[in-house]
């Protein structure tokens, strides 16, 4: 393969966008999959809460940590060795049969993680202008609904017919597979002569870094809660989940290459305002129980992913190619812990089971109040970009 295609923007997307399915994957199916190794374990089930707890939170520390040196740091060497690194780790975990050990692989793969998609990431908008950042970052969050299309129903499948450490070690291969596509496909950017100082973020960098956080936090608010609500609103039964939530993962796919393509017409805040009134719509009829749990999670959905693309599109022009690594270390932290809060707040409002009308409708009212916080953000940091760099070209 020439050189010149290894540079190739939708190339490294896609590449980052395979990374971001296995980095996803590996995360978010150890919940389902708990279910079972609970038992190997000799824990409760419940305990799947303290695995996904010191994930997120050795995550966000090693993002805070790689903030500090990705200016300078060989990023796609890192990158491989992380990649590595997470496939013998998750491996370990298949095989392990302590639940304090597996505690301590997970703390390992959340140190890993904190930094893996920051650096891929980096790699991946070195010299993009605004119209290829979009698309790639809209290729980029389609790994999400591929992971609940294609990558949970057959990680669940491996689990039911081989036994959960089957899929652990089939995730550990995808690391591996991950780690080799990385080495193609990604450029070996030389990051050592950037200046520390050159690489040091303005004070109202934070606006920019809370942009993707923001945009996902109304829709995190529901997810830990999603599957008893939905039987409360549209009495949907279990057997038709799996079938809803495929459903959800195709509009998400389609929503997110959408979105690109709306961006470069319309531009990043008039394609969030969309994004917002299907999820505030999606919302509504969930609290009003109309419709069904089809054309809810078809909205919600596509409004979360729409919103999600526009926000990140909309945070990548911010920094300049020395403050990149240091901004998406950053960013990645922000997302973790704006994550870890969202998921929390439900398991205090709801609290209480079965879970009320009263209590749901509280939920959706802040849910509802923190997805309009998005467009008010974006305006917001318009205009102070504007104010204090005339001089930046900012997003349309």
């Amino acid at each position: 393969m020439p050189v010149s295609s290894l540079h190739s923007p939708k190339l490294r997307a896609r590449a980052v966008s395979f990374i971001q399915f296995v980095h996803a994957l590996e995360f978010m199916a150890l919940t389902p999959l708990f279910v079972w190794m609970a038992i190997d374990l000799d824990v409760p089930p419940a305990y799947a809460g303290y695995a996904g707890a010191i994930y997120m939170g050795a995550a966000a520390l090693s993002g805070v940590l790689a903030s500090r040196w990705m200016h300078s740091a060989p990023l796609r060497g890192l990158l491989l060795i992380a990649l590595l690194l997470l496939g013998l780790l998750t491996a370990m975990a298949a095989i392990s049969t302590q639940f304090s050990f597996f505690l301590l692989l997970r703390m390992g793969a959340g140190l890993l993680g904190g930094f893996l998609m920051s650096a891929a990431m980096t790699l991946l908008l070195t010299d993009m202008d605004a119209k290829e950042r979009t698309q790639a970052i809209a290729i980029v969050v389609s790994a999400f609904a591929l992971v609940s299309v294609v990558g949970m129903p057959a990680t669940l499948f491996i689990a039911v017919h081989a036994g959960w450490r089957s899929a652990m070690f089939v995730l550990a291969g995808l690391c591996l597979l991950a780690c080799l596509i990385a080495w193609r496909y990604l450029p070996a950017t030389p990051n050592s002569t950037i200046r520390p100082e050159h690489s040091t973020l303005g004070k109202s960098a934070w606006r920019w870094l809370s942009l993707p956080a923001i945009a996902q936090a109304g829709s995190l608010l529901l997810i830990p809660v999603l599957i008893p609500v939905l039987g409360l609103r549209y009495g949907t039964q279990p057997s038709q989940m799996p079938g809803i939530f495929i459903l959800g993962g195709i509009a998400a796919l389609f929503a997110s290459r959408l979105s690109a393509l709306g961006i470069k017409k319309w531009g990043e805040a008039f394609i969030a305002d969309l994004g917002t009134l299907l999820l505030l719509l999606s919302l509504a009829l969930l609290a009003l129980a109309w419709g069904d749990a089809y054309i809810f999670m078809t909205l919600f959905m596509a409004g979360t992913y729409t919103r999600l693309v526009c926000a990140s599109a909309w945070s990548a022009a911010y920094p300049t190619p020395s403050q990149r690594g240091r901004f998406m270390a950053l960013q990645t932290t922000g997302n973790h812990v704006g994550s870890f809060i969202a998921l929390a707040i439900p398991s205090l409002l709801l609290s209480d089971p079965p879970i009320s009308s009263k209590s749901l409708n509280s939920l959706l009212i802040l849910a509802a109040a923190v997805a309009i916080v998005l467009p008010l953000l974006m305006r917001r940091t318009r205009k102070g970009a504007e104010q204090s760099q005339p001089q930046k070209a900012l997003p349309e």
